[in-house]
């Protein structure tokens, strides 16, 4: 009765854990679940990577007299707000893909290695699977600026005593008087400046370390007054990274982003923005030949449940209305075909890797 009672334990045991042993393996004591092991095939998606520019431009308290004192035409008169697109990235990343999950029976499946998100990365090898990349994007920046952008106005006193017709009283100076000032400012560092660089002074400095911070400190102040003119400009760059995961066939007017020279880089769901679009073309149209070459005269292929992609190539473009920003060609997963392993080398004799980014078969070596 008692042999009974723990030939009944073991096969319950064995039902429960759905554990048992490889013939194939046995030496090594190899547990095989028998429902099989799940696992994906990667897809390809695509990430743009954005720089764009940021630009707050005040205009100058002194705009209306930079053509007739210094020369300058077409100063700007109001402030304004423009952001530019200076540099677009294109990668790709991969990830599960939902229409390619399979399950490995028997040994088979006790030999996969997958990555952290299940997708096949070899068998029976120590395949290491790549570092799962993502990116996050932030619309919170802002360029910032002073309150005040022009604090030295002059280097003389906004005021002067008046003759005894005003019985001294003090009089505020016109702001013409006060562009003249700054324009004639400007007229003097220029002139010390070529002074130095014409080394006409008698004193000389001590050292060319001296030279160099005053004529550099001379460029500042020119800079600075002749910013009471033309304005100054505030700049800040910032970075933005958007995804989007394309089918198995050709994408055309698929909607990235939107940009505003106004508002900057906005996300699709904005509308104030005009759109930034990506079109996906198949080059070197190999489905036809994939799809006679991946089928197997073997009546037994695809019986461990393991298959593999045979990816496809695309050119993407990154397009802004008619103008093209970015071109890249690259390998995408779901552009391919899917083929079942051989199950010839499914046997434990050979260490197999995969492409965990597109799913391509990467080696297979003896052990």
């Amino acid at each position: 009765m008692k042999t009974y009672v723990l030939v009944a334990l073991i096969l319950v045991s064995t039902t429960v854990f759905g554990f048992q042993k490889d013939d194939k393996k046995s030496d090594e004591n190899l547990a095989v679940p028998v429902e099989g092991v799940i696992y994906s095939l990667p897809r390809t998606g695509v990430r743009i990577h954005v720089k764009a520019k940021q630009e707050k431009f005040f205009h100058g308290p002194y705009f209306q007299y930079a053509e007739a004192l210094l020369g300058i035409k077409n100063a700007a008169s109001s402030d304004f707000e423009r952001w530019i697109i200076t540099d677009i990235k294109i990668e790709t990343f991969s990830e599960p893909d939902p229409k390619q999950v399979y399950k490995a029976m028997g040994g088979s499946g006790a030999m996969l290695s997958l990555t952290e998100s299940g997708v096949l990365a070899g068998i029976n090898s120590d395949a290491v699977p790549a570092a799962e990349s993502y990116a996050v994007s932030t619309f919170l920046g802002d360029t910032q600026t002073p309150d005040l952008p022009f604090l030295d106005l002059s280097l003389n006193p906004f005021y002067e005593l008046g003759d005894s017709a005003t019985s001294r009283a003090i009089v505020t100076k016109s702001i013409e008087e006060k562009a003249q000032e700054a324009a004639h400012t400007v007229t003097k560092l220029r002139k010390r400046r070529f002074k130095s660089l014409a080394n006409a002074y008698e004193e000389q400095l001590p050292d060319g370390c001296a030279y160099e911070l005053m004529v550099e400190e001379l460029d500042k102040l020119e800079e600075e007054y002749v910013g009471l003119f033309v304005g100054k400009s505030f700049t800040k760059s910032f970075e933005y990274s958007f995804d989007f995961i394309p089918g198995e066939s050709d994408v055309s007017g698929e909607v990235a982003f939107r940009f505003s020279e106004n508002k900057g880089v906005l996300p699709k769901t904005d509308l104030s923005g005009k759109p930034i679009l990506v079109d996906m073309n198949k080059l070197d149209d190999l489905s036809s030949a994939q799809d006679k070459l991946k089928n197997s005269a073997n009546v037994a292929a695809g019986q461990s449940g393991i298959y593999y992609r045979i990816p496809g190539k695309a050119e993407i473009k990154v397009l802004n209305g008619l103008n093209t920003m970015a071109v890249a060609r690259t390998t995408v997963a779901q552009f391919g075909s899917v083929a079942p392993f051989p199950e010839s080398l499914l046997n434990g004799s050979y260490k197999i890797s995969f492409h965990p980014k597109t799913g391509a078969l990467k080696n297979v070596l003896a052990k």
